[in-house]
């Protein structure tokens, strides 16, 4: 590398975790089950959100932009699949950004953090994704008709993102780990 290409960047950083491609591939079945089975489980008109923790738990280990990089395309398919005009996009990538963006101040290891961190960040996804809507004219009682869903659908993908990472936990032992080292 030269000098004149360090002094453009602050920090250089070394991810060893989880593949992209794969995590991807494995998004993109979550999503399309996401759409097609889960709703066939609803508890009180809410569903875990299986694609919110496929990008909250890839990007607490990956960081922020490979986390958003992930965000983008599972949010891209549930539009697609959802048939909405972009919502889910937007806020995927957002909650993805933001969950990297807190791995660099928490321990991504254990279960009970990352899976709260999963209930949080359903409630962040669908506040953004309202927001959204609402911008593209849907009328404001939509969202507080489903304010009581979110809540539920929060508290379900705790849940399930608590005992996927207890099994996980049990099953797999490789940790990713991200080595920052910066410049002055």
């Amino acid at each position: 590398m030269s000098s004149f290409y360090r002094r453009k960047y602050r920090s250089i950083e070394i991810t060893v975790g989880p593949a992209f491609w794969p995590v991807l591939g494995w998004t993109s079945l979550l999503a399309l089950a996401q759409t097609v089975l889960i709703p066939l489980i609803a508890f009180r008109g809410a569903v875990p959100s299986l694609v919110t923790i496929a990008v909250v738990l890839y990007a607490s280990r990956a960081g922020a932009r490979r986390g958003a990089m992930l965000g983008l395309p599972a949010g891209l398919l549930l539009d697609i699949f959802a048939g909405t005009a972009g919502g889910w996009t937007i806020a995927t990538t957002v909650v993805g950004l933001l969950a990297g963006g807190l791995s660099r101040r928490m321990f991504a290891d254990g279960a009970f953090v990352p899976a709260v961190l999963c209930g949080l960040a359903v409630l962040v996804r669908d506040l953004i994704f309202w927001m959204v809507m609402r911008a593209e004219g849907f009328p404001p009682g939509f969202a507080t008709a489903h304010a009581h869903t979110a809540l539920w659908g929060a508290l379900l993908t705790a849940v399930v993102a608590f005992a996927w990472l207890v099994v996980r936990g049990r099953m797999v032992t490789d940790k990713t780990t991200i080595e920052r080292y910066g410049y002055t």
